[in-house]
């Protein structure tokens, strides 16, 4: 076997120039694989981030006949028993912080035109305990100063700081940047908020633009619209009604760790609770990845057919090779050499063939991914109408996948034995006889 191996080290550089080039196309295709499953994974890390962090939290409170209407927010069904909710969330050692919310339908006006628009009145001071949203706010975030900076003129003497609110006549509003572009809206700016109060009557007010939200998440960042609780309050006659309730747990590094926890206390609270229904980070983080990977199935097949490509190289290559040496053939088999072992030869040429070529495939693809890792792709090319979850906003980072790597160059080293076992078998049937008189 030794002396098989040095022979087929030797005869695959005997053509440098086309192994050079088999290689290459084959390690491209794996390390533009590697590099894809990388952001692949970062997308879907970005994903639940969302989901946790801008949209449902960990735990969603809310009544049941308030989910199965959710997607026109009715103000019919509120929490009840706010503050008892709150301590039985509290009791347990996981929960970090709870934020009531409420959700109500509006339309957004500039003066010309108007959107129809999905509100969100919350606490400021406790609902950033629970979602990150103000670190993504240029301007105020009713009275915070966002994450996100601008010039100071932007907000000079527009809010009392103290107390959040706006200190001339009206109510503040924090929109998102891709809702306040289409209505050629700006922070600073003055929108007529209209919308049915709780009890059926028509109420519209002026609001004074505080910050711009501009997220990793889509939706927000298109159709978003926040105002205090203690505005809404007076705006929709809502008498303390809250719609729903956000739970923040303790982070774990491990994800199935941090899903398993939030539908515990989903169940918990499900139990505690008979008329409310939960909506654990766990049950939607698995919706999400369901979905994520059938997008990954896509781009798999586009990395399959560069491998099958590559696969048709080395055996073209290892064919290529048993026609021009014959005669060789012919004399290693008149030395003693069985058909067995000449099919062996020409496999181990493609094996090394298939072996340089997914070492150097993952070492495009670690170099790759280590620039997604630090550096990260800007993604603000793609605009900001994609949908479906996915972090389409700012940088896009990868996430080192090592068993993914492992796994793309046993499958090259595969492909490169599978794709020379017929050029292989054809040089092991070679008569001698015939060998040595091939011209």
């Amino acid at each position: 076997m030794g002396t098989l191996c040095k022979i087929a080290w030797r005869n695959v550089w005997r053509h440098g120039k086309r192994t050079l080039l088999t290689v290459i196309t084959m390690a491209f295709g794996l390390g533009l694989y590697i590099a894809m499953d990388s952001l692949l994974k970062g997308m879907d890390k970005g994903g639940l981030q969302n989901i946790v962090e801008l949209t449902d939290s960990s735990v969603r409170i809310s009544t049941k006949a308030y989910e199965e209407e959710r997607r026109s927010s009715p103000l019919d069904y509120g929490l009840s028993d706010l503050a008892g909710l709150e301590s039985f969330l509290l009791k347990d050692p996981r929960v970090v912080a709870v934020s009531a919310r409420t959700r109500f339908i509006g339309q957004l006006s500039n003066g010309v035109d108007g959107i129809p628009v999905s509100v969100v009145a919350l606490d400021p001071e406790q609902d950033s305990k629970v979602y990150s949203l103000p670190d993504y706010v240029d301007g105020s975030w009713f009275g915070q100063q966002g994450g996100n900076q601008v010039s100071a003129s932007d907000t000079a003497n527009a809010y009392n700081t103290a107390s959040g609110s706006v200190t001339a006549s009206g109510r503040a509003i924090v929109l998102g940047r891709g809702l306040a572009e289409d209505l050629g809206l700006k922070i600073g700016d003055w929108v007529v908020l209209s919308a049915r109060t709780r009890y059926e009557s028509q109420n519209a007010d002026d609001f004074l633009i505080s910050g711009l939200i501009d997220c990793s998440e889509p939706a927000i960042n298109s159709s978003g619209v926040f105002v205090t609780l203690a505005d809404a309050e007076g705006f929709l006659d809502l008498e303390g009604l809250r719609t729903e309730m956000g739970v923040r747990m303790k982070s774990r590094t491990n994800l199935k760790a941090s899903m398993a926890e939030s539908d515990e206390v989903a169940e918990a609270i499900r139990i505690g609770f008979p008329g409310l229904e939960a909506k654990s980070f766990g049950e939607l983080g698995r919706q999400f990845l369901e979905i994520a990977k059938m997008k990954a199935k896509g781009a798999g097949v586009i990395i399959m057919v560069i491998l099958l490509i590559s696969g048709v190289g080395i055996a073209n290559t290892v064919l290529m090779s048993v026609y021009s040496r014959v005669r060789e053939i012919g004399v290693l088999r008149a030395f003693g050499l069985k058909p067995k072992e000449i099919t062996r030869l020409f496999l181990i040429e493609g094996g090394i063939i298939g072996l340089i070529g997914s070492l150097g495939g993952v070492a495009f693809g670690v170099l790759i991914v280590t620039y997604f890792v630090k550096v990260g792709l800007s993604i603000d090319f793609m605009g900001r109408e994609m949908a479906g979850g996915m972090p389409i906003w700012g940088t896009l980072y990868g996430e080192w996948n090592p068993g993914q790597m492992v796994v793309a160059a046993i499958f090259g080293v595969v492909v490169s034995l599978f794709a020379s076992r017929s050029p292989a078998r054809k040089a092991g049937k070679l008569e001698v006889t015939n060998a040595l008189r091939f011209v």
